[in-house]
């Protein structure tokens, strides 16, 4: 059994997309002062730190016009990191950390509009971040096996079929900006986790990367050479949250405990992190780059 030593483990989780959603923005539903507005009856409350792909559209849902509501924004279309409050009211910004904090100084400006229009907003896949102040994880995974046993067999003949997972997290709850899981990395907060499983449209999905091995971290009492080191071992699987709880003590901080469900292939995967192409900033916010899990970035030897 290899054993990791420093912070070898931990867990990272990605929003999953959603369906493209239509409806209508309207003179009154933006303050530009705040930097903030609203859509009118939307499908799907957002959550911090979604990527989030607006359009405004014609009658037939085709890209029109400008999203002029955007200060200095001249295309139909622009994705944008969200940040949402109880009560609908949505604010721009470049960066994912600047929304999850939301950093209201560096917000996207807004500029009033003369009339109406439709929009659509869809829930992009993000990229996957570390989960914060992540304590343990489980992941199980299940093969059933079906009997096919013939009528004169003296054994019984089973064949395996389907594979299934599951599985729990137990994280320190934290509700603000997601403390860095390291000095170079982001994190999400695990309120996320408790917003996902109130989400009904799309579904309390995400996809995990559930690290055994994070880069830089070697086996005891081994010796890797500089490429070894970089690599991860971590399962990767699209999830649903099915349960969500706080356990509170006098004693310790307070903890969420989530369970899930797999919804396709449990992968096993040994390679290496994410390395990300830079994106180009507001106002040309397109981001460069193929995959959630980013192109590796090699230096000739």
């Amino acid at each position: 059994m290899a054993i990791w030593i420093g912070q070898a483990g931990g867990l990272r989780i990605a929003s999953a997309a959603s369906d493209q959603m239509f409806t209508s923005l309207d003179p009154g539903d933006i303050d530009v002062q705040t930097r903030r507005f609203s859509f009118e009856d939307p499908r799907v409350m957002l959550s911090a730190g979604d990527l989030v792909w607006i359009r405004r559209i014609d009658a037939n849902g085709d890209p029109t016009g400008t999203l002029d509501f955007v200060a200095g924004h001249g295309y139909p279309d622009g994705q944008w990191f969200v940040n949402a409050d109880a009560v609908g009211g949505i604010r721009l910004y470049a960066l994912w950390a600047d929304a999850v904090n939301d950093t209201r100084a560096n917000a996207v400006p807004l500029q009033a509009i003369t009339s109406g229009y439709r929009v659509s907003y869809q829930i992009m896949q993000g990229d996957d971040e570390c989960l914060a102040q992540t304590v343990s994880w489980v992941l199980n995974t299940d093969r059933e096996v079906a009997d096919f046993t013939s009528l004169g067999d003296g054994f019984r003949q089973k064949m395996s079929t389907l594979v299934s997972g599951s599985g729990e997290l137990d994280c320190f709850f934290d509700y603000a900006a997601g403390r860095a899981c390291s000095d170079e990395e982001d994190a999400t907060p695990s309120i996320y986790l408790h917003q996902l499983a109130l989400r009904q449209e799309i579904g309390a999905k995400f996809t995990g990367v559930f690290l055994m091995k994070q880069s830089g971290s070697i086996p005891l009492g081994q010796l890797l050479d500089d490429v070894e080191a970089r690599k991860e071992l971590f399962y990767k699987a699209d999830c649903i949250v099915t349960a969500v709880a706080s356990e509170l003590s006098a004693e310790e901080p307070i903890h969420s405990k989530v369970k899930f469900v797999t919804t396709g292939p449990i992968q096993l995967l040994l390679g290496y992190p994410s390395d990300y192409l830079l994106q180009e900033q507001y106002p040309n916010d397109k981001v460069m780059q193929e995959t959630g899990f980013g192109i590796l970035l090699e230096t000739p030897a």
